[in-house]
């Protein structure tokens, strides 16, 4: 997925941390705010430097302090960044909650790319399928509105299950 279709799943991330914020009584508004501005966050953790190219003048990646698609993109990092969230609590339980939901959408749109994702290992990346499903930048509208749309339904039913 591109920095823009990452940027684009933020509304669904907002939405999922939304409705755990609400599950464990925790601010809803600040895990909402935090996720739909983590969703670039597995890749700006990484440190990355940056070079001016000489033909354009845009700013071109050209490595990182933590290489790509490693710790930052290890799935059970942020569900323990979620476990400690949930038992810290309060405000910054929250933040926590919202950072580690944006990561972990980040993460699932960058999952079906031919690159892979480390699963279980942080140094070993494993491919959905035999070359990944497609390449970076394909189906970011399919996909961001399948996050929008289960993040907005897994918030309304946690709504309903705390009203009963």
């Amino acid at each position: 997925m591109t920095g823009r279709g990452h940027r684009w799943t933020g509304v669904g991330a907002a939405f999922m941390a939304a409705a755990l914020a609400r599950a464990f009584h925790l601010p809803e508004l600040v895990a909402a705010a935090v996720a739909a501005g983590s969703t670039t966050l597995p890749d700006w953790v990484e440190m990355p430097f940056y070079r001016r190219d000489a033909k354009t003048g845009m700013r071109v990646r050209v490595g990182a302090l933590i290489p790509h698609r490693t710790i930052t993109h290890w799935p059970p990092l942020w569900l323990g960044v979620i476990y400690w969230g949930v038992h810290a609590g309060g405000f910054v339980g929250s933040m926590a909650i919202g950072a580690a939901i944006g990561a972990i959408v980040h993460i699932l749109g960058d999952a079906p790319n031919p690159m892979g994702i480390p699963w279980l290992v942080p140094t070993k990346r494993l491919k959905l399928g035999k070359k990944g499903w497609w390449r970076s930048g394909e189906h970011e509208i399919m996909m961001t509105l399948s996050f929008a749309t289960a993040g907005f339904v897994s918030w309304q039913l946690v709504s309903m299950w705390n009203m009963s």
